[in-house]
């Protein structure tokens, strides 16, 4: 079965034949951002070589420095493989696509009939914002019974479903947004009750902030979002979806929107319950973050503990109640998108409705 590749070792990627090569390199990084940076390989190749099949290979994340070239590139255009790049903090900074593979000029046509319809696309970005609230009201539901005073919870779960029944009333996306954002900031400041005294005394966090992290729940909550991010365009990508038309945000220069809109569905249960997970059971630690311009970041073993828990989540299983069979996380991403294209063809018979965590 196909399934990602996450190289964290620096080298030269290359075709051998039908398959690929790692050649590895040492361990030696800088920035990019580094005065001294000329844009070559930090360090030496070694004699350290690593084949995988290409058969095996749905998508790559390079976090580290690794060189590539034109007929690679080829190669694994051919083989329908995106290549998602990250530079030395961990942030996302670029995807090398495959020429899409599944086009639908009347699919095209519906998605920007939709964004261009303030009533079709409140409609959406309702759905997208209403399934996202729910989601976070299970996390938090959760852990009702988890703690000894679950007051603070059930308090703020009432606010919740406030602002989550009024969203048929609201009038704009910016509206909408500004509901969502309420629910989002209250759902933060919950978070030391939900991890725990213990946890909370290593990991201060009293709210969001952004560009550069300010601390280490922080980078841990962006270096997830990142992940999650890549997931839902690797998805969008089988589809035949515009990635850079979307709904609750707005589409832009530069930015897949619409994986954007998507993941604020799945970052609850995909990202916080990692991060939940790995500060709880003691495998992310202080000493798995690093002060570099003026943020808090994840170093290289930090996002190397992350992503091989990422991994085991999206490849975790659940049984789908609509399916009446087991899918993995990632797979709940792909259905997403596929409610997302059945509702742009029949609207009135299939209206989208985001999804909503019944675990």
């Amino acid at each position: 079965m196909k399934r990602p590749y996450y190289l964290f070792s620096n080298g030269r990627l290359k075709r051998r034949h039908n398959t690929l090569l790692l050649e590895r390199g040492d361990d030696t990084r800088q920035p990019g951002d580094a005065p001294e940076d000329e844009g070559t390989p930090s360090g030496e190749l070694t004699s350290s070589k690593v084949n995988f099949p290409v058969e095996s290979v749905d998508s790559l994340f390079l976090f580290a420095e690794v060189d590539i070239n034109t007929k690679l590139i080829t190669f694994l255009a051919q083989q329908q493989i995106p290549t998602f790049c990250y530079d030395y903090y961990g942030n996302f900074t670029s995807v090398i696509m495959p020429r899409a593979a599944q086009l639908s000029g009347r699919l095209h046509v519906q998605q920007a009939q939709h964004y261009l319809s303030d009533h079709r696309r409140l409609t959406l970005a309702r759905a997208l914002v209403e399934a996202s609230i729910f989601n976070i009201r299970r996390v938090v539901k959760y852990y009702t019974t988890r703690v000894d005073d679950p007051t603070s919870l059930t308090n703020a779960l009432a606010m919740m479903e406030t602002v989550r029944n009024q969203l048929a009333g609201y009038p704009d996306i910016a509206t909408l947004m500004s509901g969502e954002g309420r629910v989002r900031d209250a759902y933060y400041q919950l978070w030391p009750i939900l991890l725990g005294d213990s946890v909370a005394k290593k990991f201060p966090f009293t709210k969001r902030e952004r560009r550069p992290p300010s601390n280490e729940l922080n980078a841990l909550i962006s270096f997830g979002n990142t992940l999650c991010y890549s997931a839902v365009l690797r998805q969008i990508y089988r589809t035949a979806l515009d990635p850079t038309i979307a709904y609750l945000h707005e589409p832009g220069d530069r930015r897949y929107s619409l994986a954007l809109d998507i993941a604020e569905i799945f970052k609850p249960l995909l990202v916080d319950r990692t991060i939940f997970r790995l500060l709880k059971t003691g495998e992310i630690t202080p000493k798995h973050f690093e002060a570099r311009l003026g943020g808090c970041y994840l170093t290289e073993a930090g996002r190397k503990v992350f992503v091989a828990h990422w991994d085991e989540r999206m490849q975790q299983t659940v049984q789908h109640r609509g399916l009446g069979r087991k899918v993995s996380y990632e797979r709940l991403v792909r259905l997403e998108c596929y409610k997302l294209v059945r509702h742009f063809c029949d609207p009135k018979e299939d209206t989208y409705q985001g999804f909503h965590m019944w675990w």
